[in-house]
């Protein structure tokens, strides 16, 4: 028996029972209360929802429910000579390689970069007519913009990265010889190469500019350091009245800039080529010449 000192009734046994049985139901709702509620303050804190909060358990067993992922197929090598078209998805642009009829995928090859002309597609011309087709890989460039003006920075950036994601994807296919890396075209393909090749120096072992001159004229040079010793090679034909002009002015500018220059005119050639043979008589070897000098750098 117990007693209540303020009143002397006994308090039976069972009632004290119900009393404490009362004071831990209120204890435990008051705490599961709290939990809900400092929960919910931290959901509102967070930013999250109650989709957000599941187990460890639910979380590890939806990550093994997960395909797992897939790095991308290695590039398939290209071992037989001939023409092949490639997409640069990073760039959404096309364009072709020529393998030439020597390749080897145990001998690195050199690499030139040809541009084509205005209202033209993505060619190998005038390039594997010139080295007749052996000895260098090729990439027929198209361009990223259909507009003619690629002049401004964001196009020229465009430009940029399209012609690191060919070359690595022409690398992942063939043997190349990365310090031989050129850079050419004829007419707007020699103009956008004089744009974009000066801000490629120390990628490319030399430029070409044929029936064209400098976009800049002499304005906006390169880094002085960058174009020094560097080898280019402009041609003309002696009757393009527009284009040769501009290509003798280039060839000076170069020279200024202390870049290694050689300047060839074609005699009773105008701007427009037909011929099957391309005029040029010193290209090819001055191909040749960069190359073996390129092989005795370190």
């Amino acid at each position: 028996m117990a007693y209540n000192k303020g009143n002397p009734k006994m308090i039976g046994s069972d009632h004290k029972n119900t009393f404490i049985c009362k004071c831990k139901a209120i204890y435990t709702s008051a705490t599961r209360l709290f939990r809900i509620m400092f929960i919910m303050l931290m959901i509102t804190i967070s930013g999250c929802n109650w989709d957000q909060i599941i187990s460890n358990s639910q979380i590890e067993n939806q990550a093994s429910d997960m395909p797992s992922v897939d790095k991308p197929p290695k590039a398939e090598p290209i071992l037989i000579p001939g023409e092949y078209n490639l997409h640069a998805t990073k760039s959404n642009s096309s364009f072709i390689v020529y393998v030439p009829l020597d390749y080897s995928p145990d001998q690195s090859f050199p690499v030139i970069f040809c541009y084509h002309g205005a209202g033209a597609a993505a060619t190998t011309w005038p390039f594997q007519q010139v080295t007749n087709g052996k000895g260098f890989i090729i990439a027929g460039m198209n361009y990223t913009s259909d507009t003619e003006d690629r002049t401004n920075l964001i196009s020229i950036k465009y430009e940029k990265a399209f012609f690191l994601e060919a070359l690595d994807m022409i690398s992942a296919r063939l043997n190349v010889n990365n310090k031989m890396i050129f850079m050419g075209g004829y007419s707007q393909g020699g103009y956008h190469t004089s744009l974009l090749g000066e801000r490629l120096l120390d990628r490319l072992a030399g430029l070409i500019i044929l029936g064209a001159g400098r976009y800049a004229v002499d304005k906006y040079p390169p880094l002085m350091k960058s174009i020094r010793g560097k080898p280019i090679f402009v041609g003309a034909g002696k009757n393009d009245t527009v284009h040769n002009p501009r290509a003798r002015a280039a060839a000076n500018v170069y020279q200024s800039w202390n870049a290694s220059v050689t300047f060839e005119e074609w005699q009773g050639v105008g701007h427009n080529i037909d011929t099957p043979e391309f005029p040029s008589k010193l290209l090819l070897d001055w191909l040749n010449r960069v190359c073996l000098s390129r092989l005795s750098q370190k």
